[in-house]
């Protein structure tokens, strides 16, 4: 069965991606840290270490919000996303 995503929600879909990116940064800015600190550089403070995940998960949620709202635009000119699914039995 083909299914076609025609639009999405913009603000839920903007949520979503800065949720992701906001982990996804945890661990990067963890070893930034490490390294600062090896390398005698240990000033960059904790702040940045608190703060830094949440710009980017600020920044990510206006691209996404942008992607999202334009993503809506395209696709309903054109169509959307098409992909198959198939149930499976338990």
């Amino acid at each position: 069965m083909k299914i076609r995503i025609k639009n999405v929600g913009v603000a839920q879909c903007a949520k979503m991606i800065a949720g992701i990116y906001f982990i996804i940064s945890l661990p990067i800015v963890a070893l930034i840290m490490l390294a600062a600190m090896a390398a005698g550089k240990a000033s960059i403070g904790i702040g940045v270490l608190i703060i830094t995940p949440f710009v980017y998960a600020f920044f990510s949620y206006l691209g996404g919000l942008l992607c999202a709202w334009i993503y809506n635009m395209v696709a309903d000119r054109i169509g959307g996303f098409e992909y198959t699914t198939s149930e499976i039995s338990s």
